[in-house]
C-alpha cells in the first residue's frame, strides 16, 4: 500500500510539471522550427498566393496558416471553382487583403495566375512554398527564408504532408477544403503531374472527411472556370 502511494505522488508530481501546449503556442514553435530566423520577425505573418489564386493557392494559403500561424489572404476574387470547394466544405475562404505593407509574406503556390501580387516587396518575403518553380523573377530575395519546392500535383499536398509529419489533426472542413484543391489540382488524381504524395494525401484526407474513393470525381467540380 506504501509503495502504491508513493507511485501515485510520483505521478501527481510528473504530470504536475507537464504544461499542455496551447494551440498558439504550438503555431509559434512550428513556424520557428520551419522557418527558422525568419520566424523571429515582428512583423505579421501573412500566407498567399498568386494574385489570382486557384483553389490549391487558397488552400495551401489556409493550411499554412493553421499549421504555422499568421492570416491566410488572397488579392483576388476567390475562383468559381475555390468558392465552390468552400461553400461545399462549410470552410471560410481566406481573407482579401487589405494591404500588405509592413507584413512578412510567405507565398503558396504562386507559380500561376498572374504571379505575384505587385504589392509585394522583397524584403518581407520570408518563405515560398510550392509544387513547381513559382514565378518570382521580379524578386530577388535578400534575406535567409524558406523555400519548400516539391515536385508534386499540387501545393496543398505539401501543407499536408507537413501536418502529417507534425501530427496535426486538420479540421474537417479544412480536410475536406484541401481534399477539392489536391483533386482538383491533379483532375481527379489523373494528370500526368500526379505523384504517389498526391495520392496518400488524397486517402487521408478522404478518410478524415469520410468522403469515400469512388465519390472524389463526384464531390467536386474539377473544372476551373
Amino acid at each position: 500500500m506504501a509503495l502504491g502511494s508513493r507511485l501515485l505522488l510520483a505521478v501527481v508530481v510528473l504530470l504536475s510539471g507537464c504544461q499542455l501546449e496551447s494551440f498558439g503556442e504550438r503555431q509559434a514553435r512550428q513556424r520557428a522550427d520551419y522557418l527558422g530566423e525568419a520566424a523571429s520577425s515582428k512583423k505579421p505573418l501573412v500566407w498567399t498566393s498568386s494574385s489570382s489564386a486557384d483553389a490549391d493557392g487558397a488552400m495551401a494559403s489556409l493550411l499554412a496558416a493553421h499549421l504555422y500561424g499568421g492570416q491566410a489572404r488572397i488579392s483576388g476574387e476567390p475562383t468559381t471553382q475555390t468558392k465552390a470547394i468552400l461553400q461545399r466544405c462549410e470552410q471560410s475562404a481566406p481573407q482579401p487583403t487589405t494591404g500588405l505593407n509592413g507584413s512578412a509574406i510567405g507565398l503558396v503556390g504562386a507559380h500561376h495566375g498572374n504571379g505575384v501580387d505587385a504589392a509585394i516587396a522583397a524584403n518581407q518575403v520570408v518563405a515560398i512554398i510550392d509544387h513547381r518553380v513559382p514565378r518570382t523573377s521580379s524578386l530577388k530575395l535578400p534575406q535567409q527564408r524558406r523555400i519548400d519546392i516539391r515536385p508534386w500535383g499540387a501545393t496543398t499536398t505539401i501543407l499536408e504532408q507537413q501536418a502529417q509529419r507534425l501530427g496535426v489533426v486538420l479540421p474537417k472542413p479544412l480536410a475536406c477544403a484541401a481534399l477539392g484543391a489536391i483533386v482538383s489540382q491533379t483532375q481527379g488524381l489523373q494528370s500526368a503531374s500526379t505523384t504517389p504524395q498526391d495520392r496518400q494525401s488524397t486517402a487521408r484526407l478522404a478518410r478524415r472527411t469520410g468522403i469515400q474513393q469512388a465519390q472524389l470525381l463526384t464531390s467536386f467540380d474539377l473544372q476551373e472556370r
